[in-house]
């Protein structure tokens, strides 16, 4: 009987133990199932609040585009096209950087806030600016909270940030921190980039061997090999094909200028917004439908915008207009030269419209004769002494021979 007892008491014993047990168990699944619960609310969240944040900007947007309405000009053309400026101008001045002009101008308008990307541009300043003072962290982490996005877009962004850092340590003469970096950060990539990644580590071999860009043209002494006779001009040769291969690796004014160009490219394509600016496609348009071969001729109007050397140098790769007719313009009037005001030709081979030369015609015989009545295009037939004088050249010339030209 004691015996039994003595199973019972330890059998009972062993259940409370692995009652316990399980309590504890249960215990932790609830903790783990309120902990994944939490990070879940949290997330539901953030989304839900970043999802407010874009419908009301996508709602301003539509009541801008609703408030601008159709273009008329008894409507008010200045306010139509200031409204639409403002926004461009903004735009343009956070894509290059301006923040502060660009806050001054939202700050001014606050509607403005809801048609630009402020958010978007000001994050991505602050990696511009961390790349530009040779800093990887800030770009690093852009990286980390972007990592499912920018490997759907197969962006390369991470894996030339870890390369510099690399070589940044090769520079530095620290090798063994370099290849334990390696290790630890570029094996991952080797399978997408394995040209780049071996063109990097071939530097461990030769960095220590070259300097800076500038240096001379001669291999060092070090890179020779014993026991083997030259005359030196393969070793030359194969140095200076060692430096056009690795030097611009060394390079870190180039390298920190094309991390901020791949950046800028990644950027744009995670937010789904073009590379270059509104403000910047509106001016190529224009410049486009305003582009002509005489655009570019030295008799170019000044009224031609296209007559500004900076207009004139954004639009060499912009196709010419498409004009199916061509229309003479006359350089006095600014009017248009046609059957009922045809061109005239002067003998020193400019042309003007009819009406100009009868113009010019009546200013200068009314100066010569005020008492006199002027001429009007009807007595163009009684061309007697009066003269004409060329507005661009000066020279005078008498009414009859002046001879009309017939464009075909």
């Amino acid at each position: 009987e004691e015996m039994e007892e003595g199973r019972e008491g330890g059998s009972g014993e062993e259940a409370s133990a692995m009652e316990v047990e399980g309590g504890d168990e249960s215990t932790e699944c609830l903790d783990e199932l309120l902990q994944r619960l939490t990070r879940l609310k949290r997330k539901v969240e953030s989304g839900t609040a970043g999802e407010a944040k874009h419908i009301a900007r996508c709602r301003a947007r539509l009541e801008h585009l609703v408030s601008l309405g159709k273009y008329q000009k008894d409507r008010g053309a200045l306010s139509w096209n200031r409204k639409r400026m403002n926004r461009l101008i903004v735009e343009y001045l956070l894509r290059q950087g301006y923040h502060v002009t660009a806050c001054q101008a939202i700050h001014d308008d606050e509607s403005l806030e809801h048609l630009v990307e402020l958010d978007v541009f000001q994050s991505a300043q602050k990696v511009i600016d961390s790349l530009r003072e040779h800093r990887c962290d800030v770009a690093l982490a852009w990286c980390a909270e972007n990592r499912a996005k920018l490997k759907r877009i197969r962006s390369k962004f991470e894996f030339k940030l870890r390369i510099r850092e690399f070589v940044g340590l090769v520079k530095s003469n620290q090798l063994d921190e370099a290849v334990q970096y390696a290790r630890n950060h570029l094996s991952n990539w080797a399978y997408l980039h394995m040209q780049e990644l071996q063109k990097a580590m071939a530097t461990l071999v030769f960095a220590p061997f070259m300097k800076q860009p500038g240096c001379s043209e001669s291999p060092p002494a070090a890179m020779a090999i014993d026991g083997v006779e030259d005359d030196g001009i393969g070793d030359v040769l194969s140095f200076k094909r060692t430096r056009a291969i690795y030097g611009e690796l060394l390079d870190d004014s180039q390298q920190w200028e094309d991390l901020v160009s791949i950046f800028r490219k990644d950027m744009f394509q995670l937010h789904m917004l073009p590379c270059d600016s509104s403000m910047a496609t509106h001016l190529q348009a224009g410049l486009s439908a305003l582009k002509t071969p005489m655009s570019y001729a030295k008799a170019c109007s000044k009224e031609d915008p296209l007559s500004l050397d900076p207009l004139r140098k954004m639009s060499e790769p912009l196709p010419y207009a498409k004009h199916s007719k061509s229309r003479l313009i006359c350089f006095v009037t600014r009017q248009i030269m046609n059957e009922d005001n045809p061109p005239m030709v002067l003998p020193n081979g400019m042309v003007y419209s009819r009406a100009a030369c009868v113009a010019i015609a009546n200013r200068r015989q009314s100066a010569d004769a005020s008492g006199e009545q002027p001429m009007d295009e009807s007595q163009e037939k009684e061309k007697g002494a009066v003269k004409v004088v060329c507005p661009r050249t000066g020279d005078t010339f008498d009414m009859s021979e002046l001879k009309r030209a017939y464009p075909v």
